[in-house]
């Protein structure tokens, strides 16, 4: 359509992968920067029982650290989260097991056990956290999903805009033809009425000639009258001629103006049988459990806007499951004919289908309580 925006249709194609990449990144980095934020308040536990020697640091920080990964449903959904924690001496106390070996305490020296833990806390410790998020995974697929949405919702808007301006344009240039017509019939009337005048005149003429012939052979002095009558109707004639010839040239006009608006009109319809196989191969990829007669798809195209929304909620019912779509009656066909199945949609709309083969349904007839009788006649001739 000449309405639709080019620029923005680039813009909905091109921008999502890079607000796809972007929004990983930035996500990853607020995901980052909350669980650091969590896991320094509470990864070291309570002070008391380090201080006590009951237990070591790094069984504490091991425990911590892992009930924290556990609790968070983000891992689940994707999110990868890699934490590392030393001592300054570049010793890990997490991932890497922390033994008594390595330290030279017994655990049951709770002297010694408090006075390591100490040391390592008053030395301080080195945490790291670093967060990734995996492509194909629920939350980048989520993020995904939004990126396209929002530039499909987009391009929707737009395309209603540009029907509505369409639609607009083509009552406009209907009205206009119509009255054109109107004034087509007006002229050929008026043209018919010349014509009929100059037909009684042609017989005042040959009735003249005639008794002006009679006159001449009566008296010669009469003559001079009768020829002066005579080029009076002449004149009259002409006249007429004139004004005949010239609502001749005005219809050749008005049939030039009509011939190109029939040549509007066609492009019209060869734009409108563009949006229906648009509108046949978006369902065809949409609804693959649906097929949509040409009766049906005929009948979707003279439905309002309204309708048209409603009607595409049936077809989308009946391609997850026909045994949602609430049925109001069967409509049996002659003998040996399948069943068919009508649906009421939007209070005015009629929908009619019939189940075939590998669970699959048939569309046969889309239409309005208006177009009900001649609906039916159709289904009838199956």
């Amino acid at each position: 359509m000449r309405y639709f925006p080019f620029k923005t249709l680039v813009l909905c194609v091109l921008l999502p992968p890079f607000v796809y990449a972007f929004s990983l990144q930035t996500l990853e980095k607020l995901i980052q920067a909350r669980y650091d934020k969590e896991l320094t308040a509470t990864y070291t536990g309570d002070a008391r029982s380090l201080f006590d020697g009951s237990v070591r640091l790094q069984d504490v920080i091991r425990k911590n650290i892992d009930a924290f990964l556990s609790n968070r449903k983000l891992i689940r959904w994707g999110v990868h989260v890699s934490i590392t924690v030393k001592t300054q001496d570049g010793i890990y106390l997490y991932p890497d097991a922390y033994d008594a070996s390595r330290s030279g305490l017994s655990v049951a020296d709770n002297v010694a056990v408090a006075r390591n833990n100490f040391k390592l806390l008053n030395d301080g410790l080195i945490k790291t956290v670093d967060v990734e998020i995996d492509y194909n995974t629920l939350i980048a697929n989520a993020v995904l999903l939004f990126c396209v949405l929002v530039p499909l919702s987009v391009l929707y808007i737009f395309y209603q805009r540009s029907s509505k301006k369409f639609n607009a344009e083509a009552r406009d240039q209907q009205k206009a033809l119509y009255e054109i017509e109107q004034s087509r019939r007006k002229d050929v009337e008026k043209l018919a009425e010349l014509e009929e005048q100059r037909k009684q005149l042609s017989q005042k003429v040959d009735e003249m000639r005639k008794r002006l012939e009679d006159e001449r052979r009566k008296a010669s002095t009469t003559e001079d009258e009768m020829v002066d009558e005579f080029l009076a109707l002449e004149e009259k004639i002409a006249k007429h001629q004139a004004l005949q010839d010239g609502q001749l040239v005005e219809i050749e006009e008005l049939k030039e103006k009509i011939e190109t608006f029939e040549r509007e009109k066609e492009d019209q319809n060869r734009q409108t049988l563009k949006g229906v196989e648009s509108i046949k191969k978006r369902m065809a990829v949409l609804y693959k459990n649906v097929s949509i007669h040409e009766r049906a798809m005929a009948g979707f195209m003279e439905l309002t806007e309204e309708l048209k929304i409603k009607a595409e909620e049936t077809i989308h019912l009946l391609n997850d499951d026909a045994k949602q779509v609430r049925i109001k009656r069967k409509v049996f066909g002659k003998k040996n004919r399948e069943t068919v199945f009508e649906v009421i949609f939007a209070y005015k709309g009629r929908l009619y289908f019939r189940n075939i083969n590998n669970n699959r349904v048939e569309v046969l007839v889309m239409g309005t309580k208006l177009t009900q009788n001649k609906d039916l006649a159709f289904l009838d001739k199956l």
